[in-house]
């Protein structure tokens, strides 16, 4: 072959060698500092049922599988406050994780609302709905009742889904139990005695029970 055409198709190759050399390295660095850079710490808000209501909540990783949140928002019993602890098996802050946590509710005073009563107690309200005296049971129907809705605490067993929105961002969808912590859930002031239908509607109500749970959370540079 001749020397003049061998010299300059060395020299393209050992160029274009070192090019793509060049690029498989940077590729490389980018992935590494991609992976390296993956947020611990997310901002979000989000509603559900025995989770916070609607509200606003904050993610903060502490190790590689481990990260701690808490949230804060209005629920059917006021205010709620949650803290937990969350672990992911693979990727912190994506894919799944199990969480455990304990909620606050705050609960309200002087509440009006509409519920079924069955009678009308001449003095002062039983706790829970149970309990007065001299009351004579009338026809039920519905009637303008005043509660008090005890503070309230909860412990919350979670299982959630976090999936990744680009590459630090998440949706997360939860699912799970919360575990009442106190008997006394309210009071009925206003003295009417409450049928087992209006009953089981504040039980209902009340924190505990089945946590049905979504959100959206940014991921933030640290």
């Amino acid at each position: 072959m001749n020397s003049k055409f061998l010299f300059p198709c060395t020299t393209v190759l050992t160029i274009l060698y070192l090019t793509l050399f060049s690029f498989q390295n940077v590729s490389a660095q980018e992935n590494s500092t991609t992976k390296s850079k993956l947020p611990e710490t997310f901002l979000g808000a989000g509603f559900g049922i025995n989770d916070y209501g609607i509200g606003v909540g904050m993610e903060q990783a502490v190790s590689n599988n481990f990260s701690v949140y808490g949230t804060g928002g209005l629920s059917t019993w006021g205010l709620r406050a949650t803290g937990g602890l969350s672990w992911y098996p693979k990727e912190s802050g994506f894919g799944s994780s199990i969480s455990m946590g304990i909620s606050f509710s705050s609960g309200m005073e002087e509440l009006e609302t509409t519920l079924e009563t069955s009678g009308y107690i001449s003095g002062y309200g039983g706790y829970g709905g149970y309990g007065g005296y001299g009351y004579q049971p009338i026809e039920e129907n519905d009637k303008e009742v005043t509660l008090d809705l005890f503070a309230y605490s909860t412990i919350n067993l979670l299982y959630s889904y976090n999936l990744k929105v680009g590459t630090r961002s998440k949706f997360v969808f939860s699912g799970g139990f919360s575990i009442p912590l106190d008997d006394n859930v309210y009071r009925v002031k206003s003295g009417h005695l409450l049928t087992n239908k209006s009953k089981r509607f504040i039980n209902f109500m009340a924190p505990g029970g089945i946590i049905i749970g979504v959100k959206f959370m940014l991921g933030i540079d640290n």
